[in-house]
């Protein structure tokens, strides 16, 4: 069959430059790639090899192929750099805290990869233990500052199981702004009873805490329900204390002009006026405690002259609390009430009388441990005898009269004035100490507490958990 002429080009770069090594066997002179013909004139690539004169050639050629592979390498470099960046994430969050204040990160909603963190200080305004059987849960009000000056602080209601520290409860405080290009708002609260914990902010609201059902309600417009001639409007409203009835009440001024005391727990409101305080003997005399109290107090002694006494003593008056303070004397003075001289150290004291009390009464007082010294002590929890089946009493005092000594917290027999147990500051610090049953729970600061056993061993610490619920 014969051969027809045709023009024979590069099947790689189109070139019709080329070099015969053989027989209808050719060198490409612009790419180096080796073809030949077959019977039917078709181009074949037999060999190609590469230079530098040659790479856009190449890539003309083979430039999807090479496109899927850099496809393919940059997706699994991104995916390690993620996997990486995560595991360093975790490893550098931390948390830091103190008595009052705690800095966290808590993960948010991300549309990225990597989660965002969302970092924040708590301050605690309130915090209160409660105990129901077996367990113990602290009641807290918290602020939360966030580090993103975007971020708007805010308040939070906050109910923890303390022993298996976790959150089962949390609230957003929204009719609260806690701006924190402004001042701190102003807390106050008192309890009222068991049960009731009314908190006032800024004098302009006030919240009740229900720690029977653990809620917290704003009361601020229905306070006064009770009293339609008073229930205007709040213009201010503070906790203060009655004028000699040394009770806690609430000071209201009404948007129309009207002052007023009310009393929550009788749900009593009284006008302040000039027959408020007859009206106010009258009310407190309706509900007056006959009954008698044994309490525990440290005497003092204004002028540092003199050893403090630890003195039990059992005592009546209409409020039913120890209002009363006791004063170091020594032997040969006289009480401020013109009795006799004291004629021996151990009963060298006297009781002042509290003024703001219609009627009390010492019924009896000892001197618990006559003997010991006492450097700075103070009584840091206890059971009146009269209505406990196991009363306990705990001081703390320095371990000597050095300014630097570390305290001791004993827990002391009420009957022998024996120490019991001794927990040093050496290693703990403690601020305050609650009954847990037949244990005892002690708080170092508003998010650090333990248990203390009834042999005065410390079998669990516990750090409150921050991990927020917030979405």
């Amino acid at each position: 069959m014969a051969k027809q002429i045709k023009v024979i080009s590069c099947p790689n770069c189109g070139s019709v430059q080329k070099t015969e090594i053989k027989p209808e066997h050719y060198r490409c002179d612009n790419c180096n790639t080796e073809y030949f013909l077959d019977n039917d004139d078709i181009n074949v690539n037999v060999n190609y090899e590469s230079n530098s004169g040659e790479f856009a050639n190449f890539l003309n050629a083979n430039g999807k192929l090479i496109l899927m592979i850099v496809g393919v390498i940059a997706g699994i470099s991104l995916v390690g750099v993620i996997t990486s960046n995560l595991f360093k994430s975790d490893s550098r969050t931390k948390n830091y805290y103190n008595s009052q204040t705690t800095s966290i990160s808590t993960p948010v909603k991300s549309t990225a990869t990597e989660p965002k963190k969302k970092t924040f200080t708590v301050n605690y305004h309130y915090h209160s233990l409660v105990s129901k059987g077996d367990k113990a849960y602290i009641i807290s009000i918290v602020q939360r500052d966030y580090d993103d000056y975007k971020e708007k602080n805010k308040y939070y209601f906050i109910i923890h199981d303390l022993l298996t520290n976790k959150i089962i409860k949390e609230e957003e405080i929204k009719e609260l702004e806690a701006d924190k290009y402004k001042a701190k708002n102003d807390w106050d609260f008192h309890d009222f009873s068991q049960t009731k914990t009314y908190l006032v902010v800024n004098k302009k609201y006030i919240f009740l805490i229900d720690k029977s059902n653990f809620n917290l309600t704003n009361v601020t417009s229905s306070l006064l329900n009770s009293f339609p001639q008073y229930n205007t409007g709040l213009a201010s409203i503070k906790i203060d204390e009655t004028q000699g009835a040394g009770e806690k009440v609430f000071r209201i001024l009404t948007d129309d002009g009207q002052k007023i005391y009310y009393y929550p727990i009788y749900d009593k409101a009284l006008p302040d006026n000039n027959d408020f305080y007859m009206t106010k003997k009258d009310f407190i005399k309706q509900n007056k405690d006959t009954s008698e109290h044994i309490a525990f107090a440290f005497s003092n002694d204004p002028y540092g002259q003199y050893n403090p006494k630890l003195i039990k003593f059992k005592f009546t008056n209409s409020m039913g609390k120890n209002y009363y303070t006791i004063t170091t004397s020594t032997v040969g003075e006289h009480p401020l009430d013109g009795s006799p001289a004291f004629n021996d150290d151990a009963n060298a004291y006297w009781f002042d009388t509290p003024r703001r009390n219609e009627s009390n009464e010492i019924i009896s007082h000892q001197n618990l441990t006559p003997n010991r010294l006492y450097f700075n002590p103070g009584i840091i929890y206890a059971d009146d005898p009269v209505t406990s089946k196991d009363p306990a009493l705990i001081i703390k005092t320095k371990k000597s009269a050095s300014p630097d000594a570390n305290y001791n917290y004993q827990r002391i027999d009420i009957n022998s004035g024996k120490v019991i147990w001794t927990i040093s500051e050496d290693k703990f610090k403690i601020k305050n100490i609650y009954r847990f049953n037949d244990n005892f729970i002690f708080e170092q600061s508003s998010d650090k507490y333990g248990i203390i056993t009834p042999d005065g061993i410390i079998k669990q610490e516990i750090t409150l958990s921050k991990e927020s619920k917030e979405k």
